[in-house]
C-alpha cells in the first residue's frame, strides 16, 4: 500500500512546501534559515549593542547565479512597518546585494546556497524591536519578495519571571497548560504600564496561537503580574513526530523507504496514526536540522528529497488537516494542507525537503478560520514538553515605534522537573 502512496502522490510534486519567523513566496527558494552566533534552533533575537551576529541563508534550486537583494524594515509588535524613517533604525546602506553564494556539491538536486549576516560592514541596527528582512530577485519583474525573514533586537530593561503549570484555571492536569509571569522593571521608567507594555507570547514559535496585548492582573510597585489569565491557557498538544533522513541511500528513523525515481529522491515515511496517549519522544519542539553523513553540517552537501507524509485518520468534514512545524514556517497554506485519498482512506501531503532531522505535527483547521486544533490527530496532554517565548514591548507615550525591552523562554517539562 505504501508504494501506492508514492505513485498516487507523484502528480503532486509541483506543490510541495518549504522552513517560523520566515515566509517564502517562491517554490524556487528552499530551506531558509537563521542562525544566531552559529547556533541553529535558538530564537532569532540579538541584543542591541552586542557582538551578536545573525546568519541568514537559503537555497535557490538551480546552479545559476541570481542577484538577490536584501531590504531591512523596522516593525512594530504586530510585525507591521513602524512609522519611522530608515535613518532612525539603520546606520549604513539598505537594499544591498547578497554576495556570498556556493553551488551544491555532489547532490542529485542542484541548488545554489546564498548567505549573508547582520550586522555587517555595510549596515548596523540602531533600535530595538522587530525587523523584517525581505529578499528580492533583482532580475525578476515580480515585486513580491521571495523570502521574508523576521527577527528581533532586544535592549534588556526588565526581568521576566515565568512559570508553566498543567493545573490551569479551567482544568487540572488534563489537556492544557497555563503560563504565568511577572515583569520587574526596577528604575526603568514606564509612566503608564497598563497601556504602554505590550506582551506577545508564542508556544513553540507558532504564530497561529500567539497571544498579544494582554493586560496585567496586578500592578504592584515596579512589577506587573500576569496570573490567572485565561488568555494564557494553551492547548498542550503532544510531542512532535519526527523523522531522520541523513543519507539518501539509507532509510533513517520513521522512514520506510527511500529510492531514486528518475533524478529525484523520494522518501516514504511510515503511515502516521491518530495518537490517543501522550508520547514520550524527546523532540525539538518543531525544529529541523540539516546535516549529512558525508558532509556533516555542510550547507552545500546535503541533498533534497520529496518526503511523502500520510496520516491514517477517518475522513473529517468542516475543515482541513495541515502539516505544521518549522519545515513549513509554522503557518497554514495550501502548500502544507493534506489531501484525502478516499480509496486508501488516509490524508497525505508531499514536501521537498533538505536531508536532515525534522519535527512535525498534524493540526486541524476548521472552516471559517476558527482556532487551530491539535487534538484530532495528536491529542492534548498536559505532560507535553512545550516551550513558551515571552516578548515584552514598550510603546512610550507619543513614540512612533515599539521597543523590545525583554525576552524570556520557559520550558514546561524543565519547569516541572
Amino acid at each position: 500500500m505504501l508504494r501506492n502512496i508514492l505513485l498516487t502522490l507523484f502528480t503532486l510534486l509541483a506543490f510541495s512546501g518549504s522552513a517560523q519567523f520566515v515566509h517564502t513566496n517562491s517554490q524556487e527558494v528552499r530551506s531558509p534559515m537563521m542562525e544566531l552566533n552559529g547556533e541553529w534552533g535558538v530564537l532569532p533575537v540579538m541584543t542591541l549593542g552586542s557582538d551578536d551576529v545573525l546568519l541568514f541563508s537559503f537555497d535557490e534550486m538551480s546552479h545559476t547565479y541570481r542577484r538577490f537583494i536584501y531590504r531591512i524594515t523596522h516593525c512594530d509588535a504586530s510585525w507591521n512597518p513602524s512609522d519611522i524613517s530608515e535613518i532612525d533604525y539603520i546606520e549604513g546602506f539598505n537594499n544591498m546585494p547578497i554576495e556570498e553564494w556556493e553551488n551544491s556539491v555532489n547532490t542529485t538536486r542542484l541548488y545554489t546556497h546564498y548567505s549573508f549576516t547582520l550586522p555587517n560592514e555595510n549596515v548596523s541596527l540602531l533600535l530595538s524591536g522587530n525587523y523584517k528582512v525581505e529578499i528580492y530577485d533583482d532580475g525578476s519583474e515580480d515585486e513580491e519578495p521571495v523570502i521574508v525573514y523576521g527577527f528581533s533586537v532586544v535592549e534588556p530593561r526588565i526581568s521576566i519571571d515565568a512559570s508553566v503549570s498543567g493545573d490551569t484555571d479551567v482544568s487540572l492536569n488534563a489537556g492544557q497548560q497555563q503560563l504565568s509571569f511577572v515583569l520587574n522593571y526596577g528604575s526603568y521608567s514606564i509612566p503608564s504600564p497598563a497601556t504602554e507594555i505590550i506582551p506577545v507570547i508564542y508556544q513553540n514559535r507558532r504564530r497561529d496561537n500567539a497571544v498579544r496585548g494582554i493586560k496585567p492582573t496586578y500592578m504592584t510597585g515596579n512589577s506587573l503580574e500576569y496570573v490567572h489569565n485565561i488568555s494564557l491557557i494553551f492547548n498542550a498538544g503532544n510531542e512532535y513526530r519526527r523523522f531522520e533522513l541523513n543519507d539518501p541511500r539509507t532509510a533513517g528513523m520513521n522512514v520506510e523507504e527511500i529510492a531514486l525515481y528518475g533524478d529525484e529522491y523520494h522518501a516514504l515515511l511510515y503511515m502516521d496514526k491518530q495518537r490517543r496517549s501522550h508520547s514520550n519522544y524527546i523532540d525539538e519542539n518543531g525544529r529541523y536540522y540539516v546535516n549529512t553523513h558525508e558532509g556533516y553540517g555542510s550547507p552545500i552537501e546535503a541533498d533534497y528529497a520529496y518526503v511523502h507524509f500520510a496520516l491514517d485518520v477517518p475522513y473529517r468534514e468542516g475543515g482541513d488537516y495541515y502539516l505544521l512545524g518549522d519545515l513549513c514556517n509554522n503557518i497554514m497554506t495550501p502548500l502544507n494542507r493534506l489531501d484525502y485519498d478516499a480509496e486508501g482512506g488516509y490524508y497525505h501531503t508531499t514536501q521537498l525537503l533538505k536531508l536532515g532531522l525534522y519535527n512535525y505535527m498534524y493540526v486541524w483547521v476548521p472552516s471559517g478560520g476558527a482556532e487551530v486544533a491539535t487534538y484530532p490527530a495528536e491529542g492534548d496532554f498536559y505532560e507535553t514538553e512545550n516551550e513558551y517565548h515571552i516578548y515584552i514591548y514598550h510603546r512610550e507615550f507619543g513614540a512612533r515605534y515599539d521597543k523590545l525591552i525583554g525576552v524570556s523562554s520557559v520550558n514546561y517539562k524543565l519547569e516541572r522537573n
